[in-house]
């Protein structure tokens, strides 16, 4: 996953201030980044219900090759169809495109298996570790179009084809990593001994639930997350030289999620946790339209990504721990079915208003993408604090016995 992720640290600061150097306006990049979201959101159901049904392992190491053609249409074409398409199939930032339906809830529900009750929440703070590592080092991989026109007299556009190169090769490697990895073909049945069902049943009410509070925090990502790079070039006029090093310490600075998490869930439990982590990282990113300076601004942006790289490995073990074991991989791709939904039309939003002179256009992403996450927080904390997940319930040497 971390080999597989690190295009994504890149394309998050590079691609939007790319596509405004070509000429295209803030719709457009809006409209590229949601073409990712949109095809993320369609194929995640499909795909989570065949993963619960044939194995997981496949599905994660199709997911991890098919970024290749995303990689190859960004490195050889600027044509705004063939952009759309590439933008659909995936590897732009945080959206994911169909390469992430693919695999992302067959990877949840790998995991959780994998870990058991014991571990999952470790083992899910250890997933945002690596993730956040990949993250820190394709962010500061953003200078290095500057370095090859500096350094080698690159072309502009040769110097960003030759990075989406590089990509296609590690996008190929995380798949083969995966090759040696044993699954068992057994999916775990339910207590009336049916193997699995076309949509959810027993954890209906659970997913319906998260699936409200996940939207939120979709549509926040979308509007206050996807265009950031553009709104500090927009706003500040900088370049994503100048913000890769600042997007890898907000990465950075969250590798130390890993050791929190577990004792945070276990202090405060996770409908707390949730409410406080996330609920400080919204009021953070709205906060950002009142930095003086850019350098003010990201500080504030990486004080921000370490509260709510807090929260999202909480919420993710939540579910797998609440929900029946032969229904993870379709409860996760539910829910992730609904963040998708809020994070594929939230970016054409942001793209309007950052395509505006006023300042209130400008800031109008991170104050509505901040009341999302705040109101998806509270919606968690409401919602789930009368339902703590197994671990914060059962004796913890029963936890050690349980396998789910």
């Amino acid at each position: 996953m971390g080999i597989n992720a690190l295009p994504l640290g890149y394309t998050l600061v590079v691609l939007p201030i790319y596509l405004s150097n070509l000429g295209f306006s803030g719709e457009v990049i809006g409209a590229i980044t949601a073409a990712s979201s949109f095809a993320s959101t369609i194929g995640l159901i499909p795909f989570a219900i065949a993963a619960d049904r044939y194995g997981r392992k496949p599905f994660v190491v199709w997911g991890f090759l098919s970024a290749t053609l995303a990689y190859i249409f960004f490195a050889l074409t600027r044509d705004l169809n063939s952009l759309l398409i590439a933008g659909a199939i995936g590897g732009i930032g945080l959206a994911g495109g169909f390469s992430t339906a693919v695999w992302t809830p067959a990877w949840t529900a790998l995991i959780s298996e994998k870990a058991g009750t014991k571990e999952r929440t470790k083992a899910f703070a250890w997933s945002q570790g690596i993730w956040t590592i990949a993250l820190t080092a394709g962010s500061a991989a953003s200078v290095i179009p500057a370095f090859l026109r500096a350094q080698f007299k690159s072309t502009f556009l040769a110097s960003y084809e030759y990075p989406f190169l590089i990509f296609v090769g590690l996008s190929i490697l995380s798949g083969l990593v995966l090759l040696p990895i044993s699954e068992s073909k057994a999916i775990p049945q339910s207590p009336d001994g049916h193997r699995w069902n076309f949509l959810p049943k027993k954890s209906r009410p659970q997913i319906a639930k998260f699936s409200a509070t996940l939207g939120l925090v979709g549509f926040g990502s979308g509007i206050g997350l996807q265009l950031l790079s553009l709104w500090f070039n927009r706003v500040y006029g900088t370049s994503e030289t100048s913000l890769g090093p600042w997007f890898a310490v907000a990465e950075m600075t969250s590798l130390i999620v890993v050791p929190i998490v577990p004792r945070l869930t276990k202090s405060l439990g996770t409908p707390k946790s949730v409410l406080i982590t996330q609920g400080l990282s919204a009021s953070l990113l709205a906060s950002m339209v009142l930095a003086p300076t850019y350098q003010f601004a990201a500080s504030i942006f990486i004080v921000r990504n370490f509260l709510m790289n807090l929260a999202w490995p909480v919420q993710q073990s939540y579910l797998m721990g609440t929900v029946t074991p032969d229904e993870r991989a379709s409860a996760s791709a539910i829910t992730y079915t609904i963040w998708g939904i809020g994070n594929s039309v939230s970016p054409i939003l942001a793209g309007y208003f950052l395509s505006q002179a006023s300042s209130l256009s400008l800031s109008a992403p991170l104050l509505i993408g901040g009341a999302a996450y705040l109101a998806g927080a509270v919606g968690f904390y409401i919602l789930f604090r009368g339902t703590p997940p197994p671990e914060e319930v059962l004796p913890l040497s029963k936890i050690g016995h349980e396998v789910m």
